[in-house]
């Protein structure tokens, strides 16, 4: 690759989640360590107001401030999501697509790397000059693969969740795929009026199509999707997930209460930003009866899902269990643990996994679903459907998971997996492969 001026390589994500967020931190420092000897990069993120600003900026990246701005406490509060939309208001949706496109005729950036932000998907495409874009991903991200790997019709469809699993599989079996590509949490009706009413010409019939990019990079394991057939431009770099920060530390409380010699089951629990209130609510009650008190557990409980005051007043007096609302190095802590209860978001648990350490879980979307399948398959977790998440029924999956060995096994059979691949490493290989054939086929054309 010829010396030219540095690339300017631009990461636009869903920056108020956890699991994107650092995914795209990740990223952006593997691309900065396996950079070709010879190419200069200048690497920024666009950001509309996060938490997270600060770990990018800490990691020696820019940020470039983009509209319209938000809170930054979540993206369930920053983008007023509902089921069956991302954005939840249609006129929020218009300024998100316009916001995006103005940064990127300031920035004038070459590559454009997205998480699961359709907004990024379809703005960069709608740029009257050519971007590389880049998207990684949690599962596959095409129609026609999510729809044949989908084990089950999503809890979050509305009505035919309503049927006995038997009666959802054939439902989704014998339903023509015209009809599948449209339910409605794939259409994104506002998402799609946005974009049409800002000029969009091209087919978009749902989420997939939206982030639609040249390269689509899946940070799992490709032994989950062996059976399924893929495009050429989407690839598997591996299981990618939150590095600590240099000098990061464990809170002494947190290992205060995961010490091993009390010789209690420690059991972490993490929601990150998509779950809610009463879910959150209901892994605090764990611990207030049965089994649960003679458990140690963690609890995180962000400002974005419940006030820290209210977890705390619905323990109780409880010795052994430690609520907390700060950001902590899940690595460390997942290693601490005997059990992890947590929704499915991929980061979450890719780190309980890279621990050895089996999950119960809740799908707060459609994607977590498939993740907690993926995982439950393989017999590493219990995944607990979103009506019956309560506290009894948390309980006793974290006593099946304890008293069953298997977990634990499966779990650490997956963790080998995990560490054969080094999931950072092999995404910024697969991206500055692609960076130099489309700059390979740009000076052809010329």
């Amino acid at each position: 690759m010829a010396k030219r001026r540095p690339i300017k390589i631009l990461l636009s994500t869903v920056f108020q989640d956890a699991g994107d967020a650092t995914r795209a931190i990740e990223i952006a420092k593997a691309l900065r360590q396996y950079s070709p000897s010879n190419v200069q990069a200048r690497i920024l993120f666009l950001s509309r107001g996060s938490r997270f600003e600060q770990r990018a900026i800490d990691s020696g990246f820019e940020i470039y401030h983009g509209q319209p701005t938000v809170d930054g406490i979540g993206e369930r509060h920053d983008y007023k999501m509902s089921p069956n939309n991302f954005i939840g208001d249609k006129h929020l949706a218009k300024q998100l697509i316009e916001g995006e496109i103005e940064a990127y005729k300031k920035i004038e950036p070459d590559v454009v790397i997205f998480g699961f932000w359709p907004i990024a998907g379809l703005a960069y495409r709608m740029m009257g000059r050519k971007i590389l874009g880049i998207c990684f991903v949690p599962i596959p991200c095409t129609t026609e693969s999510y729809l044949n790997i989908i084990p089950d019709i999503p809890e979050h469809v509305p009505f035919f969740s309503m049927f006995p699993a038997p009666i959802r599989r054939l439902l989704l079996q014998y339903s023509p795929l015209c009809i599948r590509r449209r339910v409605p949490p794939l259409r994104q009706p506002n998402i799609l009026w946005a974009a049409s009413k800002l000029g969009w010409k091209g087919r978009v019939v749902n989420i997939f199509d939206m982030l639609t990019a040249d390269l689509t990079i899946v940070n799992d394991l490709p032994d989950f999707y062996r059976r399924t057939a893929l495009p050429n431009s989407v690839v598997f770099s591996g299981p990618l997930f939150c590095q600590p920060s240099e000098g990061e530390r464990i809170e002494p409380q947190i290992q205060k209460t995961f010490s091993k010699t009390h010789r209690k089951v420690n059991i972490f629990c993490s929601l990150g930003s998509s779950g809610t209130k009463e879910q959150l609510l209901e892994i605090v009650k764990v611990f207030t009866f049965g089994k649960g008190l003679e458990w140690n557990g963690v609890i995180l409980s962000p400002i974005s899902v419940c006030p820290i005051e209210e977890a705390i007043t619905t323990l109780g007096k409880r010795d052994g269990v430690y609520i907390t609302n700060n950001f902590v190095p899940a690595k460390e802590v997942n290693a601490l643990a005997d059990i992890v209860v947590c929704h499915g978001g991929q980061g979450t648990l890719q780190t309980a996994i890279y621990s050895g350490t089996p999950v119960v879980g809740v799908a707060a979307q459609a994607e977590q679903f498939l993740n907690l399948h993926n995982i439950e398959s393989q017999g590493a977790g219990i995944r607990i459907p979103m009506k019956k998440w309560n506290a009894r029924n948390i309980q006793n999956a974290v006593c099946k998971t304890i008293e069953d060995p298997e977990f634990t096994r499966a779990a650490k059979h997956l963790k080998r997996q995990m560490d054969s691949m080094d999931g950072a490493r092999n995404s910024a290989e697969i991206i500055w492969k692609k960076i130099r054939e489309d700059l390979h086929s740009s000076s052809k054309a010329k």
